[in-house]
């Protein structure tokens, strides 16, 4: 049964990849703490903690997204200051240099409307847009990979409750022959060692049940914690009929199921939008080559403490020279002229604000020429990305299809292995049935019957290895398909 869970898991680490198409989202609870396939798929697709890290993914580039488109708008920005004044400075109202203290204030409002930017703007718009695209179908992967991971955690518990059936029969069979070989050894009709082989026989028996309730405890909890839930709580599955695998052989072949699943599996599109997120990559990466040209416009205006207003005033004749009636300067007389004085008045604040508004207005233009080569690197760069997306949705559709070739051959197989074991079983099981016959008549000791008995078992359980594995492998191959891969 170890060896079982190690091939289911095999299959699912080559198969975790998304299915088509995205189930709708649903809290399940599960009533009465038993969970059905349904309700832990719902569950786990909104609570799954991977889950949830590709949908705040998806929401960041949603993000940056509207950051792009809003970056076609104008960009505008309001600034003020307010300085103190000591020593030599220029007043900003007048331009006039003054040496006093003063108080200087100043408002303005300047804005900026990007006319063509080489094409950049609406490239990261589109490239954005496919990363969006991207990350939706990580969602959808990272969903269906939950939805494979609880099949195959199912089928491990379903697979360990059978071998659990089947080993508490067995080991009460063993129970029935060794208190019927004791009653026997005790009248004298058997040896001992009849009794300790089958006591022997017994805790073999003993030892495989414990294992494969142990075996199911461990899917039971690889189930839990897909749903992130505490390994405290009480939980159960419900057990779906499985039915015994169609004797058929698989109708579909490889390059069918590969031809779909190409077409729709989440992790194949994913990458197919990256490959044409990097050529638009490239295109961003170009447009730095082209000029820029941008429409600016300002609004500002100024006030200063040392700023008034003077108004002159007549006054009184004052002296203010002296002149010479003669010219060698012996008879001179004094110059009186009027006297002026000045009145000044306060050039208060909002009317300085008002009478002070300056406006502007005109077109930047930015031709680049040399750079560094930062451009042509970009180029370079951003084609290297577009290589490296190529080879990784190359590399995503090989293993796709060399996954979907072994899980064909797999189900084929198991499908053959399962027509193999119900005829051995059919085989093994008229061979037990008449040892029994033959121990009960004394023909047989208890170890030619334990052969016979051993290889009974085994044939049980090949048959059930054989049924669930083939149940899985269709699964599989359903899963690639896009088709419902509940139980």
């Amino acid at each position: 049964m170890k060896k079982m869970s190690k091939k289911l898991l095999l299959v699912l680490g080559l198969s975790l990849t998304g299915m088509a198409g995205a189930m709708a989202q649903q809290q399940g609870n599960g009533s009465d703490q038993v969970w059905s396939l349904e309700e832990a798929v719902n569950y786990a697709r909104a609570n799954n903690l991977q889950v949830r890290r590709n949908v705040l993914n998806r929401d960041l580039s949603k993000v940056d997204l509207t950051q792009s488109k809003f970056g076609r708008l104008p960009s505008i920005n309001g600034s003020s200051s307010y300085n103190f004044n000591y020593g030599t400075y220029i007043d900003p109202t007048t331009s006039d240099l003054r040496s006093e203290q003063s108080r200087t204030n100043n408002f303005a409002l300047n804005g900026s409307v990007p006319l063509f930017m080489g094409f950049q703007q609406v490239n990261s718009i589109r490239q954005n847009e496919l990363d969006l695209q991207a990350v939706e179908q990580d969602v959808l992967s990272a969903q269906n990979d939950i939805t494979i991971q609880l099949v195959t955690s199912f089928l491990n518990v379903l697979f360990a409750d059978e071998l659990i059936k089947l080993s508490q029969q067995t080991r009460d069979l063993t129970q029935q022959q060794l208190d019927r070989t004791r009653i026997l050894f005790d009248a004298g009709s058997v040896a001992e060692n009849e009794v300790l082989d089958l006591e022997s026989q017994l805790a073999a028996d003993n030892l495989e049940l414990i294992n494969n309730e142990n075996q199911r405890d461990i899917s039971k909890l690889a189930i839990m914690q897909l749903l992130n839930l505490p390994a405290s709580q009480e939980f159960e599955i419900e057990v779906p009929d499985i039915p015994d695998p169609d004797q058929n052989p698989v109708v579909v072949n490889g390059d069918q199921v590969y031809d779909v699943a190409v077409q729709t599996l989440p992790s194949i599109q994913a990458a197919d939008l990256r490959v044409l997120s990097a050529a638009k990559g490239i295109d961003v990466a170009k447009g730095a080559y082209y000029p820029r040209l941008s429409l600016f416009a300002g609004l500002n205006t100024f006030y200063s403490s040392a700023r008034d207003f003077r108004f002159p005033e007549e006054g009184s004749l004052q002296p203010t020279s002296i002149g010479f009636r003669d010219s060698e300067g012996t008879d001179p007389f004094i110059i009186y002229t009027p006297s002026t004085t000045f009145r000044r008045e306060t050039y208060t604040y909002l009317d300085q604000l008002q009478d002070g508004v300056g406006k502007n207005f005109g077109f930047s233009l930015q031709v680049p020429i040399l750079n560094g080569l930062q451009a042509r690197s970009n180029v370079q760069r951003a084609k290297l990305q577009q290589q490296d997306a190529q080879i990784n949705a190359d590399i995503a559709r090989n293993n796709l299809r060399q996954t979907i070739e072994q899980a064909y051959l797999d189900a084929v197989a198991a499908q053959r292995r399962y027509v193999a074991a119900k005829e051995q079983l059919r085989a093994t099981e008229k061979n037990y049935s008449n040892a029994q016959l033959r121990l009960n008549a004394g023909v047989i000791n208890t170890v030619d019957f334990n052969i016979v008995a051993n290889t009974y078992r085994s044939a049980q359980s090949n048959l059930l290895q054989a049924k669930y594995e083939y149940t899985f492998k269709l699964k599989v191959l359903d899963f690639y398909q896009g088709e419902d891969i509940s139980l």
